[in-house]
């Protein structure tokens, strides 16, 4: 009898986890290919690989992805991924995750993000603003700030600190290198600011 017990206990536990893993993966995406090429093709079936492997609920804000050849990474109006990092998938999941983390502050409301912004500037004056130390306009080199640390956030959780760690210390010698800068040297900081503004996916 107790053992029946012990069985049916342990039944129901595998059930209680297997649903709550069913509830928690990654949300169906619709990825659209630009020119339907074999580079956009295997960037698609990347995406869709990593969205199985890992659970990416917490960081899909945007379910539309566009993959386009020769186009940058951008997060607006549409959420469109280059196929670059196709031999690197640490790397192919940071850029899905820093472009969602844009959405998460458009999300935010402007007279928000204007007090966010405001604070950033005094806390790092003089961020270099032009290709490749900012990303090209004032405003969007700032929240950068903070869409990079959401990036190295959200990859710790999927990936573990030493993998997540390597991704952007790599990208700090890509580009956008004087933010990543500020984000490896001031970790605390940056995530202080943004527990006093609820900036979390």
């Amino acid at each position: 009898m107790k053992d029946r017990r012990h069985r049916a206990i342990r039944l129901f536990c595998a059930l209680l986890f297997s649903s709550s893993i069913a509830l928690a993966s990654t949300p169906k995406l619709k990825i659209k290919t630009k020119h339907g090429n074999a580079l956009e093709d295997a960037k698609r079936d990347q995406i869709e690989r990593l969205a199985k492997q890992y659970d990416l609920s917490k960081y899909t804000l945007t379910r539309n992805i566009m993959i386009e050849q020769g186009a940058m990474n951008h997060s607006m109006p549409e959420l469109t991924l280059n196929p670059r990092f196709l031999d690197n998938d640490d790397l192919a999941l940071s850029a899905y995750i820093h472009e969602q983390g844009h959405w998460l502050l458009v999300e935010r409301g402007r007279s928000q993000n204007e007090l966010l912004f405001e604070k950033l500037q005094m806390m790092f004056p003089g961020i270099p603003t032009q290709l490749p130390q900012g990303s090209g306009g004032l405003r969007d080199t700032y929240f950068h700030v903070i869409v990079c640390m959401l990036e190295w956030q959200g990859m710790e959780d999927l990936v573990g600190a030493q993998r997540a760690r390597s991704a952007i210390e790599w990208k700090q010698h890509d580009h956008y290198t004087s933010i990543y800068e500020k984000v490896l040297q001031n970790r605390e900081k940056i995530e202080t600011l943004m527990q006093q503004y609820g900036i979390k996916f």
